[in-house]
């Protein structure tokens, strides 16, 4: 069953221009098990439509982080946000900054150079081997 679970305001900026996006959450319950859901979209000077979906979040932080990352990756700065509480919205309150994903970042790419180094000395020593060799 999906119900309507919260609605929540959030003003960004993107090359000097102000977009608040109304969004709505719903819950998905089946099995005994919560999902929240979300959805929004804008424009900007340069694509005509932007959307923002967020699947499968396990609560409202979770949701909200997701959402706060989408903008981040698509060069909108969150600047504040409300919520809408018993029909009326709350005032507005500063934005919940976003998990630091640099240290997973950093340790991704750092994988990805050592995979790359292994397969570099692998061929340097097949290639020593095949000019031992003749």
């Amino acid at each position: 069953m999906i119900t309507e679970h919260c609605r929540f305001q959030l003003e960004a900026s993107k090359l000097g221009r102000d977009v608040v996006f109304q969004v709505t959450v719903f819950c998905k319950e089946e099995r005994r098990r919560k999902r929240l859901f979300a959805a929004t979209q804008c424009s900007d000077p340069f694509h005509f439509l932007i959307q923002f979906i967020i699947r499968e979040a396990p609560d409202f932080d979770t949701l909200l982080a997701r959402f706060i990352h989408q903008l981040d990756h698509r060069g909108f700065e969150p600047i504040r946000m409300r919520m809408r509480d018993k029909g009326r919205w709350a005032d507005w309150s500063q934005v919940p900054t976003a998990p630091n994903t640099d240290a997973g970042t950093a340790a991704a790419v750092a994988a990805a150079e050592k995979s790359k180094s292994a397969g570099t000395s692998k061929k340097k020593s097949a290639r020593s081997r095949s000019t031992k060799s003749s």
